[in-house]
């Protein structure tokens, strides 16, 4: 197998209110810091633009740390146009805050309206840029998980989307439902670290796959 590039985002991004506080949400970078461990080993080059986490890597691994949605995005388009794959694996805000105030906003007497607009897409861009790299997204939902995963999938482009439920947030162990092109659904309950081992497993698949065509001209 060749050494591939892979550029892997993990954590959760947090979108400051004011210097003390911030909106973001439960992941802890598991997935993330494990698929990015687990590429290393297989010799893969590996790129890990990581939210704020407790976890840590394997040494060699390239760690560019980033807090906010809009530096998470920043660092991924500076990253990727060198890298072969990229696994958005970062629970990514979707809404940051239209203002935010310089000093600490003080408790007061009536209700604290915090107004939002959304935070650009980051695996949307990437579909739009892909050429012939691979893209992986995560999806999670807590309705009609698969269909919206493949909706997902179409919309942005991917060559491979992992599917799974809040409950997984933060979790050393998920359930989670694997879909590499048009393959049928494969679902796979595991350790976070036996997880980004299958899903590595895949990329390299997918990446022969690609070699094989460009040889063969289709």
């Amino acid at each position: 197998m060749k050494r591939m590039r892979i550029l892997i985002t993990a954590g959760g991004t947090r979108e400051a209110i004011d210097p003390v506080r911030f909106l973001s949400n439960g992941s802890s970078g598991r997935m993330g810091v494990s698929l990015a461990r687990v590429a290393q080993r297989l010799w893969h080059e590996v790129t890990l633009i990581t939210a704020p986490t407790e976890l840590k890597p394997s040494k060699g691994v390239k760690v560019i740390p980033v807090v906010s949605a809009a530096e998470m995005f920043e660092a991924v388009k500076k990253q990727f146009p060198r890298c072969d794959c990229l696994i958005m694996a970062a629970a990514v805000s979707d809404y940051m805050p239209t203002k935010v105030s310089s000093t600490k906003l003080h408790k007061g007497s009536g209700e604290l309206v915090i107004r939002c607009k959304p935070t650009t897409d980051i695996l949307a861009w990437a579909g739009k840029h892909k050429g012939d790299r691979i893209l992986v997204g995560f999806v999670l939902e807590d309705q009609n998980l698969l269909s919206r995963a493949e909706e997902k999938m179409a919309a942005k482009n991917l060559d491979l989307v992992i599917a799974n439920m809040p409950e997984t947030i933060g979790q050393t162990k998920a359930v989670v439902h694997i879909k590499n092109g048009k393959k049928p659904w494969v679902r796979m309950q595991a350790t976070k670290q036996a997880i980004a081992a299958r899903i590595l497993r895949s990329v390299e698949q997918i990446s022969e796959m690609k070699d094989i065509l460009k040889l063969t001209g289709e």
